[in-house]
């Protein structure tokens, strides 16, 4: 079976990567970092959708065009309740780049008490099967935002969430606390599960 991640990403890539390779050790995974250069110059999938599924679906609509497979895509957004839900679906373009985002947050939150300082990573992956048949699934993780930016383990939005109040950020404990139980690894572990269950891919 190919699988194709429909991102760029270095960071999810590497996320997703390690957990499948546990799950279906027989799957052969790709992105699009590994399209052949005219392919992955052909690659356009713009984010206009308003919700995550939109996204996520645009993304793996975009790839299947190029490639013969399955094609896994996901999109994510950080949600903080003290902002109404935002950065949320525009998480990526929240700031110029991932300390910029951060340290918004962070200053917009300035000196309120971890009691209004909660906070979720939402993501939602849609699996394309050969056909171009979609289906969701979505996961979350919920947890507070830091009062500074801590760690260079992780990317995004991590150095600033902690799932406890005052416990360690996720830029600090790195990709195997994330691939345990991050929102994405939630996601991606029922896809995985339907996949096994649907073309009988169960590991030996």
């Amino acid at each position: 079976m190919k699988l194709y991640l429909a991102t760029e990403n270095a960071g999810k890539i590497r996320e997703m990567r390690a957990i499948l390779a546990e799950a279906l050790p027989r799957a052969e995974v790709y992105s699009v970092a590994d399209l052949p250069a005219e392919k992955r110059g052909l690659y356009q999938a713009d984010e206009t959708g308003t919700t995550y599924s939109e996204n996520a679906l645009i993304k793996a609509r975009a790839l299947a065009s190029l490639v013969d497979g399955w094609i896994l895509s996901e999109d994510s957004g950080f949600e903080v309740a003290a902002l109404g839900g935002a950065p949320g679906v525009y998480s990526a373009r929240y700031a110029p780049d991932d300390k910029a985002r951060c340290a918004k947050i962070l200053k917009a939150l300035e000196g309120m008490p971890p009691a209004k300082r909660r906070a979720q990573f939402v993501a939602c992956m849609v699996l394309l099967d050969a056909g171009g048949n979609p289906t969701f699934f979505f996961g979350r993780k919920e947890g507070y935002i830091a009062t500074e930016a801590r760690g260079d383990q992780g990317f995004g939005y991590d150095p600033i969430f902690s799932v406890e109040s005052s416990g360690p950020t996720w830029g600090e404990t790195g990709a195997e606390e994330k691939k345990a139980d991050s929102h994405r690894s939630r996601a991606l572990r029922l896809a995985v599960q339907y996949m096994i269950v649907r073309d009988s891919l169960l590991p030996v």
